[in-house]
């Protein structure tokens, strides 16, 4: 027989009921079509700048206002990403799942595409390969740097990259550097303390990649979508998870 799900209730035969458990044997029948249920969901979020990673925030938005307000209440961001940063965000309410992708001793990929104020050069890559040391707290383990390209003359984007970013007010007069960098560590403002302590400032940071998940290049920014079963194995697999 029939229950059905309507605006947070259930209805079973024409009575309305809330609270009821359901399993993933039950079936669920909205508007005469079956649901799916989900006991864990996984998804990725084409992060926005401007939005922060939390939960919930009585004056900021979040990264789980995109999912709406009937969004199921167990969600969370795996990880974090700073306001200004863009890009790749996992979200799901399975707790083992986001506890083995923070672990340290997982050694996760995560990569992130960057544009950098100054020429970024063969002596840096060398040095994000043996690690950097940053401050008397922080030295970052070994990390691979590719340098994509470089323009002398920064473009009208770069600048407006700058005003968004949290870099020091620059003329760009070095010219900007694209890079990506891949790193197994999730420090606080890592991939910025890292260039930093070379000398350089990031001034537009996106993550692009976590293990085997890609971002999915049709997402635009603040849209999200399920992860498929198979994305969700090779993570685990390839994480060793």
């Amino acid at each position: 027989e029939d229950l059905g799900v309507e605006d947070g209730e259930a209805f079973f035969k024409e009575q309305s009921y809330t609270g009821i458990a359901v399993n993933e044997n039950d079936e669920i029948i909205f508007a005469g079509e079956p649901v799916s249920y989900f006991r864990y969901e996984y998804y990725m979020l084409n992060k926005p700048a401007g939005v922060i990673t939390a939960t919930e925030d009585r004056y900021q938005k979040t990264v789980l206002d995109f999912f709406g307000e009937r969004r199921r209440k167990d969600l969370s961001p795996v990880g974090r990403l700073d306001k200004d940063t863009v890009g790749l965000l996992l979200v799901t309410n399975d707790g083992g799942f986001h506890h083995r992708l923070l672990s340290p001793k997982k050694h996760i990929d995560k990569e992130y595409y960057a544009r950098i104020d100054g020429r970024v050069d063969e002596a840096d890559r060398e040095k994000f390969e043996k690690g950097i040391y940053v401050d008397e707290i922080f030295t970052a383990l070994p990390a691979k740097l590719m340098i994509d390209g470089y323009r002398e003359n920064a473009l009208e984007s770069d600048f407006m990259d700058l005003a968004n970013s949290r870099a020091p007010k620059s003329a760009l007069e070095n010219g900007v550097s694209e890079i990506r960098v891949v790193v197994q560590e999730g420090k606080f403002h890592q991939i910025k303390r890292m260039f930093h302590a070379l000398g350089k400032e990031v001034i537009y940071l996106k993550r692009i990649r976590i293990g085997s998940i890609v971002l999915d290049p049709t997402l635009e920014e603040g849209t999200y979508r399920r992860l498929t079963a198979g994305e969700v194995a090779a993570l685990e697999k390839n994480g060793h998870m």
